[in-house]
């Protein structure tokens, strides 16, 4: 992250300050809310809390030693899919195998010839990080017909359908999401929504979810949301071109909506360009960036987790028992919102690496794994 100088970042947070002050919802909503900003802090409350118990499985087969598994990331320049990534390689050396990561670069094309590279490279197992299994059709087909155990992170609509997937509740969580900007901004939303266009998850999980509560008069009757989409292969550059195009047309927007790997992008620029001193940011996934960002002050006022890495090994105890010829089971994959009200609840290593899901997973999966390290 591009960082200020320490005089920079006092003047950025006074001015914050300053600006929330002045709006009588923004991040100070408690009192003499509407009856509907109180039901949509209902929501949002209730997915602030931690209490997270394991509800996983509680036996799984012994790794077999030397597997090579493939993982196919839908672009490893977003934090969201280079997280599990490492995760899964992390996961697989204590399993003793092998994990390669191919990098799909936000194109479907690539994403679809890493596939099928991994097809002819005989790998005893395959993982699509975020990438849907429709757009690389071709390379599905090849995997399930060489019988290669093909299992995927973060998808709603696996074709075929029977391809398991590892996630946890997208619209319940995304629900959250809307619910706490309702909340915050008493019922007045003025958001802008960068949706990307990529990702089946995105639009018809967090998307989804959001625009469930932000367009439901029994909870935000007073809300308006300018929709822009923009590419995964230009995440680098255009979600912050068009924030910084949308806050000079309509500098009334309270509100950013994008996951973390845009929103970060999206506030450096805005802080480097001096925007967005009134503006708050809700994302989804809680990288350690962005939840320094919401730590600082820094537009990002919420985000909601779900622990990546923990998905990334559930995804790995998943294949294993697809290589044993079992069934896969589902991991009980908690999700949590963090603003600035409980995000000191995280560890320094959540802050840096992203929410754990407030359990030692890792020592659960050795556990099960019967494996030491």
């Amino acid at each position: 992250m591009k960082t200020m100088n320490q005089r920079s970042k006092s003047v950025w947070r006074g001015a914050v300050v300053a600006a929330t002050l002045a709006l009588p919802g923004a991040l100070m909503a408690g009192e003499n809310l509407s009856a509907e900003a109180e039901a949509a802090k209902a929501i949002a409350l209730e997915q602030m809390s931690g209490n997270v118990q394991w509800s996983g499985p509680e036996t799984s087969p012994a790794p077999i030693p030397g597997k090579r598994i493939a993982v196919i990331s839908c672009c490893q320049a977003a934090e969201g899919a280079a997280r599990p990534a490492r995760s899964m390689e992390e996961a697989g050396a204590l399993m003793g195998w092998e994990v390669d990561v191919f990098d799909g670069a936000g194109d479907p094309v690539q994403q679809n010839q890493a596939l099928n590279a991994a097809v002819d490279a005989g790998y005893d197992g395959i993982a699509l990080i975020f990438v849907d299994t429709p757009v690389v059709s071709d390379g599905v087909a090849r995997a399930l017909d060489a019988n290669i155990p093909l299992i995927t992170l973060g998808s709603l609509h696996n074709t075929p359908a029977h391809i398991p997937d590892v996630s946890h509740d997208w619209i319940h969580q995304a629900k959250g999401i809307g619910a706490y900007m309702a909340w915050k901004s008493g019922g007045e939303v003025n958001a802008l929504m960068l949706k990307n266009t990529d990702l089946y998850i995105t639009e018809n999980g967090q998307f989804k979810g959001a625009m469930d509560i932000l367009t439901d008069p029994a909870f935000c009757p007073d809300c308006d949301m300018d929709v822009k989409d923009w590419s995964l292969a230009n995440l680098d550059t255009q979600p912050a071109a068009i924030a910084t195009a949308a806050l000079k047309a309509d500098p009334a927007t309270n509100w950013v909506w994008c996951f973390d790997a845009c929103m970060s992008r999206v506030v450096r620029t805005l802080i480097a360009s001096g925007q967005g001193s009134t503006l708050m940011g809700a994302g989804y996934d809680c990288h350690g960036e962005n939840l320094g960002l919401i730590r600082d002050g820094m537009i990002q006022a919420v985000c909601a987790a779900d622990p990546r890495d923990w998905e990334a090994y559930a995804l790995m105890d998943n294949i294993n028992r697809m290589i044993h010829g079992q069934d896969v089971v589902d991991h009980g994959i908690p999700t949590r919102l963090f603003d600035a009200s409980n995000v000191h609840e995280l560890t320094e290593h959540e802050i840096d690496e992203g929410w754990q899901g407030d359990y030692d997973f890792r020592s659960k999966y050795k556990e099960l794994w019967g494996v030491d390290g």
